[in-house]
Parts: C-alpha cells; sequence; structure tokens
C-alpha cells in the first residue's frame, strides 16, 4: 500500500484515459474512497465497493456537489484533449479547459479542498529553443490567434494563471503537466467506438489494424518524449503521499530520455506490430499536410522535451519505461479489442 495522506479522493473526469488508469492504481495501492464524475463511465472498466460512479458533467452543481462532497484532493482531468478538436471546435475546447472549471477553483479556494488540476505540456506553445522545458525558465509562446490550434494551451495556461492567484485567497493546488502519456484505452477508433481524428497513437494502430499507410503530418520529424500511463500514475501517487511538498507546485511530469520522433514512433509501431501479430513489416508511411490532416489553422510545436528535476525532487520519482517495453502492450491491447471489430 502506498502511504497516501487522503481517505477521500474524487477523480473529475476519471472515466477517460488518465483517469480510468488512476482510478485503477488508487485501487491496487490505496485503501482510499473514490468518487469518479464523467460524461460517460464506459470506459471505466473496474468496479469496488470503495468506488463511487457519477455520470454527469462538471457544468451539473449539483452532481459536482455530490462528488467533491468530503474529497481531499479533488482531481481535475477533464477537458477536450484531443488536437483534431482545436481548431475545429475551438469554443468547446476553451469551455472545457477553463469557463467550466472556475466555478471548482472557486469552490475548493472556499472550501480548503486540495486541488490537483492536470493541465498539459501544451502550454510551452512554441519552444524557442532546443532546451527541455521547465517549470520555472521556459517562456510560455503560443502561435497567433488565428491558428486556432492553440486554443487548448491558451484555455489551459489561463487556468493555471487563475489557480495561481486563488493563492492568496486559500486555494491549496497542485498543476500537473503531463507529457505526451500513452498507454491502453488512450483513444478511439474511428467508425468503431467513435468519430473524427482521435491522437496519434490510436491514429497509427488504426492504420495497423487495417493495413493502411501509416499517415505523417509534416513528414512525421516533430520530437516527442512518450511516458507509460504506468508512470504517470506512480507520480500521481507519490504526489498524494506528500501534500506538503505539492502544494503550491507546478510539475512537469514526463520521460525526457524516450525522446524520439513521430515518423521513428510509427516504424517502431510497424516492427512491433509485423512481429507479434502478422502485419507487413514493410508498410509505408505518408505524408501529409497539417492542413490536409487536421485542416485550416492547425499549427505544432516542433519538439516538447520535459525537464523533469523537479518532479525527481520532490517525488523522489523516476519514469523507468522505454518505448520499447511500452508498444507491445499497447499494441497487443488493441488488437484485443478492435481485431474482431474492424
Amino acid at each position: 500500500m502506498v502511504p497516501v495522506m487522503a481517505r477521500h479522493v474524487c477523480l473529475l473526469g476519471g472515466a477517460g484515459f488518465l483517469g480510468s488508469h488512476l482510478v485503477q492504481a488508487l485501487l491496487e495501492h490505496t485503501d482510499v474512497r473514490i468518487s469518479v464524475l464523467d460524461s460517460c463511465l464506459d470506459r471505466l472498466e473496474v468496479r469496488s465497493p470503495r468506488l463511487q460512479l457519477i455520470e454527469a458533467t462538471v457544468t451539473d452543481h449539483a452532481a459536482l456537489a455530490r462528488a467533491v462532497e468530503g474529497a481531499d484532493p479533488v482531481l481535475s482531468l477533464t477537458a477536450l484533449c484531443n488536437p483534431a478538436l482545436y481548431n475545429t471546435r475551438p469554443r468547446q475546447v476553451i469551455d472545457a479547459s477553463f469557463t467550466e472549471l472556475v466555478p471548482l477553483v472557486d469552490r475548493c479556494a472556499r472550501s480548503g479542498q486540495w486541488l490537483i488540476h492536470f493541465s498539459t505540456c501544451e502550454v510551452y506553445g512554441r519552444p524557442l529553443s532546443d532546451a527541455p522545458m521547465s517549470e520555472e525558465s521556459t517562456p510560455l509562446a503560443l502561435g497567433p490567434v488565428q491558428l486556432e490550434r492553440w486554443t487548448y494551451a491558451c484555455a489551459k495556461q489561463l487556468l493555471e494563471r487563475l489557480m495561481w492567484a486563488e493563492r492568496r485567497h486559500g486555494l491549496r493546488g497542485t498543476i500537473i503537466r503531463p507529457f505526451n502519456v500513452i498507454g491502453s484505452r488512450m483513444d478511439f477508433v474511428p467508425g468503431v467506438d467513435g468519430a473524427g481524428i482521435p491522437r496519434v497513437l490510436a491514429c497509427f494502430m488504426e492504420a495497423l489494424l487495417r493495413q493502411r499507410p501509416l499517415q505523417l503530418v509534416q513528414g512525421g520529424q516533430q520530437r516527442r518524449a512518450f511516458m507509460a500511463v504506468e508512470d504517470l500514475c506512480d507520480a500521481v501517487l507519490r504526489i498524494l503521499a506528500r501534500p506538503g511538498r505539492c502544494q503550491g507546485e507546478i510539475l512537469n511530469l514526463g520521460h525526457p530520455d524516450n525522446d524520439v520522433t513521430i515518423a521513428e514512433l510509427a516504424r517502431q509501431m510497424i516492427a512491433v506490430y509485423a512481429r507479434r501479430h502478422g502485419g507487413a513489416p514493410d508498410l509505408p508511411c505518408r505524408t501529409v499536410s497539417a492542413e490536409q490532416f487536421y485542416g485550416p489553422g492547425y499549427d505544432d510545436a516542433q519538439h516538447r522535451i520535459p525537464d523533469i528535476a523537479r518532479a525527481r525532487r520532490l517525488l523522489e520519482w523516476q519514469p523507468i519505461r522505454t518505448l520499447a517495453q511500452m508498444l507491445p502492450a499497447i499494441v497487443d491491447d488493441y488488437v484485443a479489442r478492435y481485431r474482431d471489430r474492424l
């Protein structure tokens, strides 16, 4: 058991990708009671007498009050965190990441509940140098307004600034900036259990399952540092065990040693799929423009690598899973879930 200080934890958005893994980790490694509020609970596969499920959105104030009552801390994971939505549904993205969460910040400030908010590494925007991104020194440099891809990052950054301002009025807050966390149950597969464009991992898995070319936006030369969702869960459990150290902190959580291009991710996934499931080892990749893939108004950062010195120091934590260790289980999970449905 992890010696967390909490007795009751609330996860808002707790049935999504990160939330569902966190619920499982809390049930396995702690004895806390857990409340989960989410608009859809289908992805949350675990059940327990310690688990209360509430199907609603954070805009349902009665349901929100029921979920957070007696909980300390409150973990906020709600957002529309899919790049395909940032320039196609920008108003909804802004509302989900800022407007709808302002009452939650006010509530926690008034009640004294510890709010652990999952922000995003995207608040760093377009990197101004090749240096790893630091919570203390890296500028948050977003693209121009007409490139609506930055609506998500801007809304997330504004909520961070609101939380920082509310520290003066009693808010006990911690901000987490996850860097490209991947794992099972990450996204939908279009035409099976969702519509639109999922994130890159699910896009590549759909192509592998259908044995079609993998599409590389702008050639896939963007660099990302991928981290296993299990390593993220380990870090969050350590945060819960260290409230005195972590309140009032902003923490990058990522794995800087897993720095690869998106094109290299595609090549590794093709190799893993071919080796384990008999796909074509030379399945091609095809370059597409950002506008072809996402529509007008899209933009991106060429690299996004975290400095995790603060998390190492405060949490005594180190991410351990390499990309080569992560991918086989992720590929197997997608095959088990979707191959017979395609």
